[in-house]
């Protein structure tokens, strides 16, 4: 214990002689001279080598939000949904990626439609995130204080930025190839990916039908959209979900569709393409057999066409 008290008190003099300014910028540079240091971090390899522990940081958020503690989450037992969510998902996930701070956006708040991942405590610019609760943390404070000590950081991410590490930017397939690679929930790896609204699919469906009849190589999607006389007569509720599925369609944002009750089926629409999530019906062995990303498909409705396999030749068995 003595040398924990030295030690800092002989440096006083030292940091003493630095200014404000000079401190910042030693910081800065010295931050800047570490390649990637700001770079997202694998979350599987996070929780493997406890630099954080899953529920501690914004993996809960959707439950914390209304009242659940973070500082208890990530103890055990941990059953139900954010056993799902710990065990199943973010602990396999072995991807460096932005991924939603917010599973179930619904009601929204400042946190919908950000997203965010690990970094390595080099990382300067956290862009409003901070620290995740660890075990250390966890042991130094209260059961019920969300904010506690921490080594790891974590950042909020910018999905403009070239190289994004975003998940929101990606196209529906390339979302689902990560997803079996890591062999997580795809159900629960797109509301992750994508930002979600509450119209289900058969309020969509008419509209991507239409959009898909106006296609043509030359034309873009707002053409193809545009080209489709906005609805009238319907009321005003389902005229505004039907205006704003327009919008959506146009921006080529992939987008959950979300489905009563907030449900594990729903429907994932991007451009003029739309799929529909289900769980398959050996989705119970799959997911007893640790297969996650066999527990859900991830089927093309339309606007979408699968690539042709004329490279998949088993060269194995010739």
């Amino acid at each position: 214990m003595a040398m924990r008290v030295v030690l800092p008190m002989s440096l006083l003099p030292v940091a003493s002689t630095l200014g404000a300014h000079d401190t910042v910028r030693a910081h800065s540079n010295a931050t800047k001279t570490r390649s990637g240091s700001c770079d997202c971090l694998s979350f599987a390899d996070v929780y493997y080598t406890e630099k954080a522990w899953c529920g501690r940081a914004n993996e809960l958020y959707f439950l914390s939000k209304n009242g659940f503690s973070a500082s208890y989450a990530a103890t055990e037992p941990i059953t139900g949904l954010p056993h799902k969510v710990c065990a199943d998902m973010f602990k396999n996930f072995n991807h460096g990626a932005c991924l939603n701070i917010d599973l179930y956006p619904f009601p929204e708040d400042e946190k919908s439609g950000k997203q965010w991942c690990y970094v390595s405590n080099d990382c300067a610019d956290l862009n409003g995130g901070g620290y995740a609760t660890n075990a250390e943390g966890f042991a130094q404070s209260s059961w019920h204080n969300l904010q506690t000590a921490s080594f790891q950081q974590w950042k909020i991410c910018d999905p403009t930025e070239a190289n994004t590490e975003a998940m929101m930017v990606k196209p529906v397939t390339t979302v689902v190839e990560i997803g079996k690679a890591s062999d997580v929930p795809l159900s629960r790896l797109l509301r992750l990916s994508y930002p979600a609204v509450n119209i289900s699919w058969g309020e969509a469906k008419f509209l991507w039908d239409a959009i898909n009849e106006e296609y043509a190589a030359d034309r873009t999607i707002t053409e193809m959209v545009d080209a489709i006389p906005p609805i009238s007569g319907w009321g005003s509720e389902i005229e505004g979900a039907h205006a704003r599925l327009r919008e959506i369609a146009k921006s080529e944002q992939g987008t959950i569709l979300d489905s009563p009750g907030h449900g594990d089926n729903f429907h994932v629409v991007q451009g003029r393409a739309a799929y529909a999530v289900t769980r398959t019906p050996l989705g119970n062995m799959a997911y007893l057999g640790g297969h996650f990303s066999k527990e859900y498909d991830v089927t093309c409705l339309v606007g979408c066409a699968e690539p042709e396999a004329r490279d998949a030749v088993d060269l194995e068995t010739m």
